[in-house]
């Protein structure tokens, strides 16, 4: 039997991965933690490009999204400013900020929780998310590995959403995310072994997930990483895995990404009205067949059309050079 935490469904704010950085934007300025600020600033001075050197931008969302995700960075903050002692004063501020792009003040929350509680786990799932959004790629490895460890002893939980999916379900737990994370992110390294493994590893919770959902999203990166390492039978049997139909709670995304690869959606329509990450699945369709120009195209767009870029993209067009 799947057991689900029910939570609030808020479906405008709901994304893929990859796809939330559709919700970026900059807002005014709150009172972060001291040591926040600074790192915060520093960090600034040397953002505002992707890997690739396209410059970044701030993206527009609809007003009625723009006055939700403020709202909800107010409340962080007041909860914050209310409880500065508590774990989750951090979690919440921090993950906040990251809805609305702001990856390097984000990081720097995240890391002066740290320093009030070094064994925090979760924060550093967060922190390595939020350090990958800002290609810090070994640096958020070394987070979710460390994440892993502390979080030995300890009983798996439900990660809180902090944008509900539209049936108000909680459906990954922290252990689930700190592997799947770390397989994602070691694309970015090129330790496509590693991918396979973690990838592997996040699907082994106890507790009961809905695994449609899982499944489709690993069977995205582990058939990326499998056909790195050459291995493309496997690699074709993973993807076959998953069916032309599915009933998903959340990773429509990844699945439409999926019949990409399959070849079950045309080549022609994946181009002209694919989001963003079917449009990197395609990319590395054409890449694995051989044809590096049209490649080379299709990724330079995806990152071009992407306010705050797109790193897995960019990670790729990086590796063609």
């Amino acid at each position: 039997m799947r057991v689900f935490i029910r939570r609030r469904a808020r479906p405008a704010l709901r994304a893929s991965c990859f796809a939330a950085s559709a919700f970026c934007a900059s807002v005014a300025a709150i009172s972060l933690p001291s040591t926040a600020q600074a790192e915060a600033a520093e960090r600034e001075q040397s953002a505002g490009a992707t890997l690739t050197g396209a410059p970044l931008r701030t993206p527009e969302f609809p007003p009625e999204t723009k006055k939700e995700l403020e709202l909800d960075l107010k409340v962080a903050q007041a909860a914050f400013d209310a409880a500065p002692d508590r774990e989750d004063s951090y979690i919440w501020l921090g993950r906040r900020l990251g809805y609305l792009g702001r990856y390097e003040e984000a990081v720097a929350v995240f890391t002066e929780g740290l320093e009030k509680f070094p064994d925090s786990y979760k924060l550093l799932r967060f922190r390595g998310r939020h350090k990958a959004r800002s290609r810090e790629f070994d640096g958020a490895i070394a987070d979710y590995r460390l994440g892993l460890q502390k979080m030995e002893g300890h009983a798996d939980t439900f990660e809180p959403d902090g944008a509900p999916n539209a049936r108000g379900l909680t459906i990954s737990t922290y252990r689930s995310n700190l592997h799947y994370y770390l397989g994602q992110t070691s694309f970015a390294v090129g330790d496509y072994r590693q991918m396979v493994e973690q990838l592997d590893l996040s699907t082994r919770s106890p507790i009961a997930l809905p695994i449609e959902d899982h499944k489709v999203a690993v069977a995205f990166w582990k058939y990326i990483a499998l056909m790195k390492l050459g291995e493309n039978k496997q690699a074709r049997a993973t993807l076959m895995g998953v069916p032309a139909k599915l009933d998903l709670i959340e990773n429509e995304f990844y699945h439409r990404a999926v019949l990409v690869l399959q070849g079950r959606t045309s080549d022609a329509e994946a181009a002209a009205n694919g989001d963003s990450l079917a449009k990197f699945a395609l990319g590395m369709k054409k890449r694995f067949e051989g044809d590096e120009a049209a490649a080379k195209e299709i990724l330079e767009n995806v990152v071009r059309d992407n306010a705050l870029g797109y790193w897995p993209a960019e990670v790729e067009l990086v590796s063609m050079k």
